[in-house]
């Protein structure tokens, strides 16, 4: 019966001839605001990754040799692509993966994937002709757990697992994990450095080995398994240097440690209101506003240092300043631009009967500070998995000194960036959330929703067709057609998926 469903080595094999496999990721900001981008991609080859003021990362693969752009989620669990592949075969059923504003649906087709330095033959994809990725891709690798795939669950066997899970079962020598390097530039106008491993680490991040295994938490709802850990009590380290108070709103949780799930669709990460108005309330200037079609966002001075740090298992990941006063939207008054607090608050919507799998989403703005291996453990073959526990290590990356005179060259130069009283003039005096002016949203509305949406509609496109009713559903910042809160374009409408999440519906949609 195992023998059925694993793949023969002859047909999996390292194009490099190691039993493991590593590419530079690259990725530039993107001026143009009209395209909804989705999570950051990684790449095959050193690529660049296109997103309007946010990076994303895509990689370059083959379908029985025809090349493909794609973009690379942690937050989902399918291969699409949006063309048709040159002598693919029919597995006779179809498949979709739905989006906060569209799905990528059609024929469940197979061929030979080259991916990562593996060739993987026979690997099930969706064909979905009419489906648009975000920034320019065509299509999208989902990295999640095989638990989540829609392919998987309609193919029925584990010939129609995701490609990592065919790598890992296929190869023993192959160790089961990834590793997700993301980097800024100095140089908005310069290529983003990252890099994707398989099976094995970068020379320069070896101590990633050494750091705490953070168990993946698991979740009985179908489809619902994302890559999730437990934030240290106290965890949120606020900028005045207090613990920002936090505990798990999770159904069924062991303790009140908040649950997290890491996912490099999302730009914006999505935490509890309290934690967004204790990293973004006490600076000077800022607004808590509702732009509409998008939600709440924190309005803020972008040359305002705001600082934070989170914990886990003891060990402290300082955020960098530029990864929480986000420069992404392109928004003015009187000629100079204000920035919006990266961490968005979100709040559940409750739902008789509903479940809650996640207490804050943490994408790019918080993985541009670590380095995170995932190993797959035992949610590698959504079947027959193995019985070691799946875990997550997380290296520092950001030395907190450096970050603060990062901060002060690039924005603390006194020249582009709006006040307080600047920001002041879009609201309403009389309320700290009242909404933008009719001019100013008119102007966001048009424009700027659709950068919102390729920041931070990444995630939103996360939404999942395989949603459960009885599940919570999440507001977040995000209202809009893929912006969800981290505005990022994620193919993912799934921001659920990404939240979880397959099972949450995101209201991005």
């Amino acid at each position: 019966m195992k023998s059925s469903f694993l793949l023969p080595l002859s047909i999996l094999e390292a194009v490099s001839g190691t039993h493991a496999a590593h590419f530079q990721l690259s990725g530039r900001t993107e001026s143009s605001p009209a395209e909804l981008r989705r999570r950051g991609s990684m790449t095959g080859t050193i690529v660049q990754l296109g997103d309007s003021q946010d990076v994303q990362y895509t990689t370059n693969v083959s379908l029985n040799g025809a090349p493909f752009s794609i973009m690379i989620d942690t937050g989902s669990s399918d291969l699409w692509v949006s063309s048709p592949v040159p002598g693919a075969v029919s597995q006779n059923y179809q498949a979709s993966v739905s989006y906060a504003s569209e799905e990528a649906q059609g024929d469940v087709m197979s061929a030979t994937l080259d991916f990562a330095g593996f060739s993987i033959e026979s690997q099930y994809f969706i064909e979905a002709p009419s489906a648009n990725a975000a920034g320019g891709a065509s299509g999208v690798i989902g990295l999640g757990p095989s638990s989540g795939s829609n392919i998987r669950s309609g193919g029925g066997s584990a010939a129609a697992n995701p490609p990592l899970d065919r790598i890992f079962t296929s190869d023993s020598s192959v160790s089961p994990f990834i590793a997700i390097l993301l980097q800024r530039s100095d140089d908005p106008e310069e290529l983003y450095p990252g890099d994707l491993s398989v099976g094995e680490v970068l020379s320069d991040y070896q101590d990633i080995y050494n750091q705490p295994k953070h168990p993946v938490t698991t979740v009985s709802l179908s489809g619902g398994q994302h890559w999730q850990t437990l934030l240290d009590v106290n965890g949120i380290i606020g900028p005045n240097g207090k613990p920002i108070s936090i505990s798990t709103q999770v159904t069924g949780a062991k303790s009140q440690n908040a649950t997290v799930v890491f996912d490099t669709g999302f730009t914006l990460p999505q935490v509890p209101p309290n934690v967004a108005q204790a990293l973004y309330g006490n600076v000077p200037g800022s607004v808590l506003t509702n732009i509409s079609g998008l939600g709440e966002i924190w309005a803020l001075p972008c040359d305002q240092e705001v600082n934070a740090t989170f914990l886990f298992a003891g060990v402290e990941f300082p955020i960098h300043p530029l990864d929480l006063n986000f420069d992404g939207f392109d928004l003015q008054t009187n000629g100079k631009t204000f920035c919006v607090g990266a961490f968005q608050p979100y709040s559940f919507d409750i739902v008789e009967g509903g479940k809650v799998l996640f207490d804050m989403i943490l994408g790019m703005a918080f993985l541009r500070n670590a380095y995170m291996l995932i190993n797959f453990g035992n949610l590698v073959n959504a079947v027959t998995p193995s019985s070691d526990t799946a875990y997550i290590q997380l290296l520092p990356i950001t030395d907190a000194a450096k970050a603060a005179q990062d901060f002060l060259n690039v924005r603390q130069n006194g020249t582009g960036y709006a006040d307080p009283s600047d920001i002041g003039d879009l609201f309403h005096p009389s309320s700290s959330r009242s909404p933008l002016a009719a001019w100013i949203v008119g102007v966001i509305a048009g424009g700027a929703i659709l950068f919102f949406l390729i920041r931070f509609g990444a995630r939103c496109w996360v939404q999942r067709t395989n949603i459960s009713p009885d599940l919570r559903t999440i507001t977040t910042s995000c209202h809009g057609h893929g912006a969800c809160s981290r505005i990022q374009p994620r193919l993912r409408a799934r921001m659920h998926e990404d939240v979880g999440l397959a099972p949450l519906k995101r209201m991005c949609a």
